[in-house]
């Protein structure tokens, strides 16, 4: 077992890392699908092209190519990985984040995240004796990308598939569900705002506050009520984030596809 205390950037969990003998600090991230390297980094300990690339989607629907390394090892406390698979992607500023840490990094492995103590503890899942109550992962595997996806119920009773990731923020859902949770888009308490990504993609979003409340289906005591809600059009049905997990301890055992959700300490 290793524990690691993180900080975070906005609502991102970043955690201290080494990448062969070179402290960086990486970001934790269960959407990411797999771990990215900065191309910076990846040229600084000498990560190994495989000759390959991997195509993944944003959420709304545009491809993203990255070539494919093999990255000599990275440390996460006493938790170390030789060879791990990685996408290189130029991300900025690398005293800000060298990389981003993909599910597939802990494989094999638990990973504890506690908001109120700012820690992440890893350990074989085989050691982990479970706490809170269990939610069954839907883990979807493509290449080398690992995504989780669970079940989410909407103020109508609706039931949706959404994905886990802890890059996002509020709660994200295609704009075809505004009405299971009584929201009119075009209404005077809705935000809206337009924008371009770096891939020339036109996007409009709406914030609105839902009256009512969303549960995970496995867990009707997870319930947030009224959530700040973004909608927009996606690929998927919608994706649950740190607004709604923080609430808990949170175990992701994507292996096992098992999420465990404890109270923090934070919500006594």
């Amino acid at each position: 077992m290793t524990t690691v205390a993180f900080d975070r950037v906005e609502h991102l969990v970043r955690a201290p890392v080494t990448v062969g003998d070179t402290p960086h600090r990486f970001l934790v991230d269960t959407g990411i699908g797999i771990t990215v390297l900065s191309s910076v980094v990846a040229e600084q300990v000498g990560a190994v092209a495989t000759g390959e690339t991997y195509t993944g989607r944003r959420m709304s629907g545009q491809a993203v190519e990255v070539p494919l390394v093999r990255v000599p090892r990275i440390g996460f406390g006493g938790y170390v990985v030789d060879g791990h698979l990685a996408g290189v992607a130029d991300l900025g500023d690398v005293d800000l984040f060298g990389g981003i840490l993909g599910p597939a990094y802990f494989e094999g492995h638990t990973v504890t995240t506690d908001p109120a103590a700012m820690t992440l503890t890893v350990q074989p899942r085989e050691e982990f004796r479970g706490g809170g109550v269990a939610i069954p992962l839907d883990v979807r595997r493509e290449a080398v990308s690992v995504d989780p996806f669970v079940q989410l119920v909407l103020p109508s009773g609706r039931e949706i598939t959404v994905e886990v990731d802890t890059g996002s923020g509020s709660l994200i859902l295609d704009t075809r569900f505004a009405v299971d949770c009584e929201v009119d888009l075009s209404g005077s308490e809705v935000t809206t705002r337009t924008g371009v990504d770096e891939t020339g993609y036109e996007w409009t979003r709406y914030w609105a506050t839902v009256a009512g409340g969303v549960y995970l289906a496995a867990a009707p005591e997870t319930v947030q009520q009224a959530p700040k809600v973004q909608f927009q059009e996606i690929i998927h049905d919608g994706l649950v984030g740190a607004d709604y997990l923080d609430r808990f301890r949170t175990t992701f055992d994507v292996t096992g596809a098992r999420l465990f959700l404890e109270p923090s300490e934070t919500e006594l």
